[in-house]
């Protein structure tokens, strides 16, 4: 696909923002710039449109795209590209002034070109001074209403409106519009598709389309995906690492802040008739203490995102010695009253102390247990994998 869009600097709305959208749904898109902006996300300043002769030099270096996307730019673009790709679909977000006032465009001079688009999207006000026409997509966002009307044709499709003030929100749904196409969506499907994904992203953002924060969902994928691929590996050597109270594998979003932000497994890793069994798989479900270990560590160390809790053996942690691992030793004999009678505070305690005395991230934190306390070896790392390959350290004799 290919988009030709203003260059907004604060990235909500423009060929940023359309780069970001064509993203999100797994379009290769090619980019030009077709306008300078100096603005913020509140206020627009000044515009500097760029001409179509150089428009023009970086197009006939790109292949001929499927669809073609048209954001700010200059009214005659639109004609000159339906005459360089004549086979290429062209759907044009006209945009007359920006929400602060600043006038972009002449609505007679937009009348003169809107026919060289097959599709032309804008919203209830522009419509009003250019008119309407049988291919034009026509968005009511700016009506007052608890819906979200969109007109194409004779026919009216509705969402519930995302309350907010949000800036970028035409160029977000006409580019969506244009990507769905290029998926080969018939127009109306298009327009139905869209709406939903400007929702869900409107739902994670805040005053401007903050369409990155979609892509953040591919990370709890990732984490939970990660965690199942290597379950069969820690269920292999599981008879000689899984603890009496269970083992679990806890692996963080990067932006993890609670458990519920921690990939792990439910139930947690089980010896049955001496063999690893696993309760369940991956899940962000559950509490669990490594998970908790691992939020604690993130706020030294953000890039320490996976705790692993082993069962407790001398030979273990001389082994880890010897190989080189960062190993710290924890008495529990030594924490405070208060820290022993509040659940889940002596773990947070425990990576604090260690912390404190390493100043790095450790490999190792265990201890040897205490009243009704079992025994434990704790074992950090950057993912699972890592994770796994130091702990095979401490097995191998």
């Amino acid at each position: 696909m290919l988009i030709i869009s203003g260059l907004d600097p604060s990235a909500g709305a423009g060929l940023l923002q359309d780069i970001k959208i064509s993203s999100v749904m797994g379009i290769r898109a090619y980019g030009i710039v077709s306008a300078f902006t100096t603005q913020n996300e509140q206020r627009v300043f000044a515009v500097n449109f760029r001409k179509w002769e150089d428009i023009r030099k970086e197009l006939e270096v790109l292949p001929a795209p499927r669809v073609i996307k048209v954001g700010l730019a200059l009214p005659e673009v639109v004609k000159n590209l339906r005459e360089l790709f004549p086979g290429s679909m062209i759907i044009w977000n006209v945009i007359l002034e920006s929400s602060s006032g600043f006038k972009f465009l002449d609505s007679e001079e937009v009348k003169k070109f809107v026919n060289y688009a097959d599709y032309v999207v804008l919203n209830n006000e522009e419509s009003e001074k250019i008119g309407k026409k049988e291919h034009f997509i026509i968005t009511g966002g700016h009506e007052n209403n608890s819906q979200i009307k969109v007109t194409y044709k004779d026919k009216t499709f509705e969402t519930s409106r995302v309350r907010g003030e949000f800036h970028g929100t035409g160029c977000a749904f006409s580019t969506a519009v244009a990507g769905f196409l290029d998926l080969g969506y018939p127009i109306e499907e298009s327009i139905r598709s869209s709406m939903k994904l400007v929702r869900k992203i409107l739902e994670k953002s805040h005053e401007i389309v903050e369409t990155e924060k979609v892509a953040r969902e591919w990370h709890r994928y990732d984490v939970l995906s990660t965690l199942d691929e290597i379950l069969p590996f820690y269920l292999e050597i599981g008879h000689l690492t899984v603890p009496e109270v269970g083992q679990n594998v806890s692996f963080a979003l990067p932006w993890a802040k609670d458990e519920f932000e921690v990939g792990k497994f439910p139930g947690r890793l089980r010896l049955k008739s001496g063999t690893a069994v696993s309760v369940s798989a991956a899940s962000f479900n559950d509490k669990s203490h490594t998970s908790r270990m691992t939020v604690t560590m993130m706020k030294f160390f953000p890039h320490i995102r996976c705790t692993v809790n082993v069962r407790f053996k001398k030979e273990y942690i001389d082994r880890a010695k010897k190989k080189g691992l960062k190993i710290y030793h924890h008495d529990r004999s030594k924490e405070p009253e208060e820290i022993q009678k509040n659940e889940g505070k002596s773990m947070v305690w425990m990576i604090e102390q260690a912390i404190s005395k390493l100043k790095s991230p450790p490999d190792i934190i265990y201890d040897e247990g205490w009243w009704g306390k079992e025994a434990m070896i704790r074992v950090f790392g950057r993912d699972p994998e890592e994770t796994l390959e130091k702990i095979k350290l401490m097995l191998e004799e």
